[in-house]
């Protein structure tokens, strides 16, 4: 899903999205004429590989999402930061939630059986 920069407001839009089972959904709202926060929430069930013995698990995902979305590169001094930049004039909502997708599976998990074995 994709959504024009120019077009959200001030007041914000609500957006819904979803991937391989985790829904996203939150309100975009903009900040000056290149930046808008995206502020949502990404729940349901991945599925992942165990680090340790490779047996395909569920991990419940119920992460809280609150970034910057730039439409080209984003400069400032601001520390600590998190920024997505998008160069097509729109706000990719299915790149930031595959983005946090992989970031999640990205992380250590275990099954149980190999949890329980440390």
């Amino acid at each position: 899903m994709k959504i024009v920069f120019k077009k959200v407001p001030s007041s914000g839009v609500d957006f819904q999205t979803s991937f391989e089972g985790i829904k996203f959904y939150g309100k975009l709202e903009k900040k000056s004429k290149s930046l808008v926060q995206c502020i949502g929430k990404l729940e349901g069930t991945l599925t992942c590989l165990c680090d340790r013995c490779a047996k395909e698990i569920s991990l419940h995902v119920n992460e809280k999402i609150d970034l910057l979305a730039s439409d080209g590169i984003y400069e400032s001094s601001e520390e600590l930061v998190e920024v997505m930049e998008f160069f097509d004039e729109t706000v990719d909502l299915d790149t930031i939630l595959l983005s946090e997708v992989e970031t999640l599976k990205s992380d250590y998990h275990y099954c149980s059986t190999c949890n329980e074995t440390d």
